[in-house]
């Protein structure tokens, strides 16, 4: 991570921490024997000096370290609490303040500060100095226009970040989708205006051109009939002088009036060339305010993969399994809508996996396995897309069995030619499952006719890959955003509809047979259903030739839906169809036109009834490679993200806590191979911690490193008797720690 990226999360905690040590000071003045709240102030001191240290800021770390040692004697009952302390206290953090605010301006650290605050630091811990002598002396240590400011109002420190509430950021995408329908119809207007801009010019040359052929012919020409009498001119002949009558004149004048018109032409359509230009220019910044709003509103899937991790643990203590949970990806960002959404289908899934996926302990072993299976949630962003993977290392989904089910059925024809995956494709039948009883968990397929609904729904795509004896892969294509949403315009009998361009194969033309059940594409057929038919409304305009819209349903079969007319492409956004006409299956909502118009949102999936597309992922089920786990605890969360953005350029995988008891819940739920901690942190300290780690008897296969500004040799002979195995003092340098961790890894057996 940028050195940027890494102050930013330190000006976001340091402006927290600020107000909890203001708040605290001017309690404690008003309330000098009251030390209850002491413990959490230091505390605060204390993650400032080390998180400013860590992004380099060592002027503010000596301030915060300064302001530490007071809170540290004042704890320990050696520094009484008078009125010169606490105006020590107050100024200090004014310095400290001072020094952020430059920082969030981009100015350079104040070093001046440094020294007056340790100078004023020995005389309140000498007592020789009252509250009015150490405020001249403040004010001489530190020249005019750097001088610490005395009063809170001097200066507000503002980070970058502020806390915004869920519902103004939906306020704000749902007026992001306004404009956007806005965008559309002025986009439209735009183009008949150019239209309108290409007919008057040509009209405008047609009667410039009419204008300059009458007047060449009349304007210095007499008619035959016509006589002057003009005593002036009468010793002239025609050539020598030129005679003007009414016609000549009106011909000049004409031409004048042309030339008006046509100079005004011109001006007005330079005017719609601006004017498309900054449609245009409209267009641009609703799509950059859209992607800046979208990612506003975008969570971490970790934050929706850590909801699984009971789940399993209770399902295969259930059913007598040994699992392992692997999360990856967790940074991985999605929309908030979809995040929703997507809960129920990975439910399903993962139920499946654990229940029927992955074998018994003792038939693992029988086949050369580990005891322990594995599940695995992956997320990565492709393109504008979002990636999901459920994969299990178990026994793979038997075809057989569904072959024979779906024959059963009446799914399938006995001694039909099949593929992998038309059978694959079969799972997603509604109610379909391979077991004859089934309990709320047992059996591959139960409830994947909803999980493809529910994708399908928030236009995301499912494909599902399987080896026999290595394991299952269901895999989640999902868009970014779900609101605004890129498609395709068409019309049948008369009615406009949309859908999602992200769910469409290709659009082709074909020869239009009302009775054909199928249409070539590539030297193939590929089954063909009239949208009109589906639907019972009457074709409008067709004619020999009729677009269709190929979906890729499965592999090997794909479905073209025959339509009316295509009548264009564009961004737009789609809006649910509420709780009173969410039984409509067949469509997924409603947009809106650059006209206003209504138009329905239509749902491939469920209304051509075919499953989902199956396409058997490339490569093959490849083995999971097991990544080390090494686990965070550190109270500032400026350390736990410093610390982790290091450990993960490396390949590695990173948990993190904010103290001892959150760390203890994390070996619960996940490997750990490594364990890097602070030793002062609320609720529970780094010492506790390796005792418990001790009692638990976890303190030789978890290697524990310590990580602390506390460099004495009586913290660290404390540490090593507890356990650690390294204690490394902030700040530090990146080689050292990861010397550290290779040298306690390289060793480590992966269990």
């Amino acid at each position: 991570m940028a050195e940027k990226g890494l102050r930013d999360f330190f000006l976001a905690e340091a402006e927290e921490h600020l107000v909890v040590l203001e708040k605290g000071f001017l309690k404690l003045e008003k309330n000098p024997s009251e030390l209850s709240g002491i413990q959490e102030l230091f505390r605060a001191a204390h993650t400032i000096k080390g998180s400013a240290a860590l992004v380099k800021l060592d002027t503010t770390s000596k301030v915060a370290h300064n302001l530490e040692d007071v809170l540290e004697s004042i704890r320990d009952g050696n520094t009484p609490v008078t009125r010169p302390v606490i105006d020590w206290l107050l100024h200090t953090l004014d310095a400290i303040k001072l020094l952020i605010s430059e920082i969030t301006l981009g100015n350079p650290e104040i070093r001046e500060v440094a020294a007056e605050v340790e100078e004023s630091l020995k005389e309140i811990l000498s007592g020789e100095e009252t509250a009015k002598s150490i405020s001249v002396k403040k004010e001489k240590a530190v020249p005019e226009k750097r001088q610490v400011p005395r009063r809170k109002e001097d200066v507000e420190v503002l980070s970058n970040y502020v806390r915004v509430h869920v519902d103004n950021i939906e306020q704000m995408m749902n007026l992001v989708g306004e404009l956007t329908i806005l965008k559309n119809y002025l986009l439209s207007e735009t183009g008949e205006i150019l239209d309108l801009k290409d007919e008057i010019e040509y009209a405008g040359s047609r009667l410039t051109k009419e204008i300059d052929d009458f007047s060449s012919k009349y304007a210095y020409s007499i008619p035959d009939k016509i006589t002057y009498v003009d005593a002036l001119l009468e010793d002239f002949r025609e050539l020598e002088f030129d005679r003007y009558d009414e016609l000549n004149l009106f011909t000049h004048k004409l031409h004048e009036i042309m030339d008006d018109i046509t100079e005004a032409l011109k001006d007005s359509a330079d005017f719609l060339v601006r004017f498309s230009d900054h449609i245009r220019m409209i267009d641009r910044i609703n799509m950059d305010m859209r992607e800046i709003v979208s990612r506003s509103r975008m969570v971490e899937a970790g934050r929706l993969f850590q909801r699984f991790t009971r789940t399993i643990r209770d399902l295969a203590h259930r059913s007598n399994k040994k699992v392992r949970f692997i999360v990856s990806g967790s940074e991985t960002r999605i929309d908030r809508v979809i995040f929703e959404r997507l809960f129920d289908p990975l439910l399903h899934i993962i139920r499946n996996a654990v229940s029927h996926g992955i074998e018994d302990p003792a038939e693992r072993v029988s086949k050369g396995k580990p005891k322990e299976g594995r599940i695995s949630l992956v997320a990565r962003r492709e393109g504008n897309s979002v990636a999901i993977d459920v994969k299990d290392d178990g026994r793979g989904i038997d075809l057989g069995a569904v072959y024979k089910k779906a024959v059963r059925l009446g799914m399938l024809q006995k001694g039909e030619r099949l593929t992998k995956g038309r059978l694959l494709g079969i799972l997603f039948n509604p109610g379909f499952t391979t077991l004859e009883e089934t309990d709320m968990t047992s059996g591959r397929g139960v409830g994947l006719d909803v999980v493809r609904e529910t994708i399908a729904e928030i236009n995301g795509k499912i494909s599902v890959a399987t080896s026999e004896g290595k394991g299952t892969i269901f895999r989640i294509r999902l868009p970014l955003t779900f609101i605004i949403v890129n498609t395709v315009r068409f019309t049948a009998g008369g009615i406009e509809f949309v859908v999602p361009s992200s769910l469409i194969q290709e659009l082709i033309e074909v020869d239009y047979n009302p009775d054909a059940e199928t249409i070539p594409l590539r030297g193939d057929h590929v089954q063909a259903k009239d949208l009109c038919k589906l639907l019972r409304l009457n074709p409008e305009g067709r004619g020999s030739k009729i677009p269709a819209i190929v979906f890729n349903l499965m592999p090997g079969t794909q479905v073209a839906l025959l339509v009316d007319e295509i009548t264009g492409q564009e961004e737009t956004v789609i809006k649910p169809l509420g709780k009173f006409l969410e039984g409509l299956k067949y469509y997924s909502g409603v947009s809106i036109s650059a006209r206003g118009r209504l138009m329905p949102v239509l749902n491939p999936v469920t209304l051509l009834e075919r499953p989902v597309e199956t396409e058997f992922l490339q490569p093959e089920l490849r083995e999971v490679e097991r990544k080390q786990n090494i686990l965070i605890v550190d109270d500032s969360l400026s350390i736990r993200k410093f610390v982790s953005t290091i450990l993960q350029q490396k390949g590695y995988r990173v948990h993190s806590a904010s103290n001892g008891m959150e760390a203890l819940a994390v070996i619960d739920e996940h490997p750990v191979d490594l364990i890097i901690t602070d030793l002062e942190m609320p609720v529970m300290h780094g010492y506790e911690l390796l005792r418990e780690l001790r009692r638990r008897g976890l303190s030789e296969s978890i290697p524990v490193v310590i990580l602390t500004s506390r460099g004495s040799e009586k913290h660290k002979d404390k540490a090593a008797s507890l356990g650690a195995k390294e204690y490394l003092v902030k700040p530090f340098e990146e080689e050292s720690l990861l010397e550290t961790v290779r040298g306690y890894l390289k060793t480590t057996q992966f269990r």
